[in-house]
């Protein structure tokens, strides 16, 4: 089943409810090992999907994953930060959807032309599933040049 950018984008923003997003960062304790001399696995920290939407670049490009309905498969649907604004994101989204989160994109045409816009907080609503979204749709990632 084939689900049209319009559409999904209008059930994106549809499913997307005031969510609190307040979250706090832990307390380091007080005596740490200097930077010089921890190991480089911990010192490099990979950054996360609500990182990637907390500062949003043009040209990334979020990952939602969707289950169409009347199955039990995964199905992915893109769209890529073509204008940031302090309190919104313009997206343009995909053409199609795809089997794999991991499908290339680079393709002239993979993204229309039209954009949606989000505020910076219906982005971050859109990494936790909507009560009654029967296509358990979220944001999986933020993939990033």
């Amino acid at each position: 089943m084939s689900v049209t950018p319009c559409f999904l984008g209008g059930l994106l923003l549809a499913s997307a409810c005031t969510v609190a997003c307040n979250r706090s960062q832990p307390e380091q304790p007080a005596t740490q090992m200097p930077a010089a001399t921890k190991p480089a696995a911990a010192v490099a920290t990979a950054e996360t999907p609500e990182m990637r939407l907390r500062a949003p670049r043009v040209g990334d490009v979020y990952v939602v994953q969707f289950q169409p309905r009347g199955t039990q498969q995964q199905r992915y649907y893109f769209y890529q930060v073509h204008a940031v604004r302090p309190d919104a994101v313009d997206l343009h989204p995909a053409r199609q959807e795809a089997t794999t989160p991991q499908a290339a994109i680079s393709a002239p045409g993979f993204f229309a032309e039209n954009s949606m816009t989000y505020t910076r907080a219906e982005a971050l609503e859109l990494l936790q599933e909507q009560p009654g979204d029967v296509q358990h749709t979220r944001l999986i990632a933020v993939r990033r040049n």
